[in-house]
Formats: structure tokens, sequence, C-alpha cells
């Protein structure tokens, strides 16, 4: 019975780490894209505080914070998915 969840499970290790290996790819792709983004918002926040604009420095610092968040949530996905892999394949080679 353990033999047929092995063979069972050699699918899904395969789903995990296709799945991981475009979580990666996705989150440093996307880490530089919102470093930019961050930037811009870092530059208009600037301008905001100068001429006195709060509502858009509250809008922009919400925006801000979304972008990080968004990123860490990513990397929080990936590093799930490569702790699930990681016991798929303990329970494979047991």
């Amino acid at each position: 019975m353990k033999m047929i969840l092995k063979v069972l499970a050699l699918p899904l290790l395969f789903i995990v780490t296709v799945a991981c290996i475009l979580g990666n790819l996705i989150t440093n792709i996307s880490s530089h894209v919102i470093a930019l983004l961050l930037l811009v918002i870092a530059g208009s926040s600037i301008y905001c505080i100068v001429k006195a604009l709060w509502t858009s420095l509250a809008i922009l610092a919400g925006m801000g914070l979304a972008a990080i968040l968004i990123i860490f949530l990513l990397v929080w996905a990936v590093v799930k998915l490569e702790t699930l892999g990681n016991y798929i394949k303990e329970f494979i080679s047991y």
C-alpha cells in the first residue's frame, strides 16, 4: 500500500517542483519591477511632503505597503512549496 502512495506522490512532487521553480522566477522578476515602483513611490512621497498633499501621501504609503506585502506573500508561498516538496521527497525516500 505504501508503495502505491509513493508512486502516486511522484507526479505531485513534479508539480510542486515546477511550481517552486516558477515561483522563484516570478519572485526574482517581480522584485526588480516592484523595486522600481517603490523608488517612484518614494520620489512621489517626497513631492507630496513638500507640497503638503497629505491625502496623496497616505495613498502612496498604502501603495508602498501593499507592494511590500505582495512580495512578502509571494516569497512565503515559495518557501511553503519548497517545504512541501522536501516532505514529499522524504516520504518517497523512506
